[in-house]
């Protein structure tokens, strides 16, 4: 596609800004040279890229479609692309003061998002339900559709969750699970600043989005259940210690014996060091019992990592590892020094101590 001086600038964006987000949503590659814009990649991936630019510019010029009035994408119908409707009142809180809103969820999960409107229809604040057609691959079309509901959700109560039932699918391949949360669980699933739920959405590798008192689950059937599972064992811990038997056939499970004057150090005050740990990791942590009683702390990850990766199972493991180590180095100065030499004791008393290890 070739560009005016004046379409150029607007094709490119802020420090090249809707090139990136045109890319990443069509997964084709795209660049400029000069004034021509090359699109590279398969014809569905050279399809889309060609077709999102055109949403977002005009009618015979390249140029922003919102700057010159309301866009509409005609057969949206049959397009993978995803719609949903979004309630008048709750447009302009989606959009974000200077699309700040919408702006944030295209780079978090790769998107391309508009309202779409036809001429004449009276949509926005003032009219009826507006479509907001979200472009991407499907993950990232249902993570930002999943943001949009929830966020929908705490500004009009009710309009997703009203009637809401809890749904399981058995299906491989990708697909949305919905499971109920009791609302005086809800806030600690969640937890402050929704960091819970993060941790949770970063080890299980799935798409995890709380809409009313449901939890979204969305991914694979294997992303799926591990979502499911760590939402259970964290609604365990609740109500006291979890037990976990045998994790030898889990592929997403580390489990170290931690020693038992090291326990305190390594989960800290309230867990503060796991929580630390699982933060810098991406990974969900806890201490839980095995088959016999005994108790040993669970790593778990979809992400194994490596020796020298930052997050993943072998990261936290490494963690661990180099605060055991610093802890017992602690605890074996602190004995050293109330350790009385032999020599400042009485005979009976020498008699009676063994020699200082």
């Amino acid at each position: 596609m070739t560009f005016q001086d004046d379409e150029l600038s607007y094709a490119l964006g802020k420090q090249g800004g809707t090139r990136k987000k045109l890319e990443r949503a069509s997964g084709c590659i795209v660049q400029y040279v000069g004034h021509t814009c090359l699109f590279s990649g398969t014809r569905a991936e050279r399809r889309r890229a060609k077709d999102y630019m055109k949403w977002l510019g005009g009618q015979g010029r390249w140029l922003f479609a919102q700057l010159e009035g309301p866009v509409y994408v005609d057969g949206w119908e049959d397009r993978d692309d995803c719609c949903s409707s979004v309630p008048s009142d709750c447009i302009g809180y989606i959009t974000g003061s200077r699309r700040a809103t919408l702006g944030r969820m295209e780079e978090e999960w790769g998107t391309l998002m508009f309202f779409m409107t036809k001429d004449g229809d009276k949509g926005g604040r003032g009219g009826q339900a507006e479509k907001l057609i979200i472009c991407g691959n499907e993950r990232g079309r249902r993570g930002a559709e999943l943001k949009c509901m929830n966020e929908i959700e705490k500004k009009a109560p009710g309009h997703f969750s009203r009637g809401l039932r809890e749904k399981f699918s058995d299906s491989r391949g990708f697909d949305t699970d919905r499971m109920a949360i009791k609302e005086d669980e809800l806030s600690y699933v969640i937890g402050k600043e929704a960091a819970t739920q993060k941790k949770i959405e970063k080890a299980a590798g799935c798409i995890l989005q709380f809409v009313g008192r449901y939890a979204f689950m969305a991914g694979s059937l294997k992303e799926r259940r591990r979502c499911k599972e760590y939402i259970g064992w964290l609604l365990q811990q609740l109500k006291g210690a979890v037990t976990i038997p045998d994790v030898t056939d889990r592929e997403d499970c580390t489990e170290m014996h931690i020693p038992a004057n090291c326990k305190g150090w390594v989960t800290g005050n309230r867990g503060s060091e796991l929580r630390r740990m699982e933060h810098e990791t991406s990974t969900y942590m806890f201490m839980a019992l095995d088959g016999h009683g005994d108790e040993r702390l669970c790593i778990f990850s979809h992400e194994q990592g490596s020796k020298v990766s930052t997050t993943g199972r072998m990261a936290a493991e490494r963690l661990v590892n180099e605060l055991v180590q610093e802890t017992s180095g602690l605890l074996g100065r602190r004995k050293r020094q109330f350790v009385r030499p032999r020599h400042l004791l009485r005979p009976n008393q020498a008699a009676r101590e063994k020699p200082a290890p």
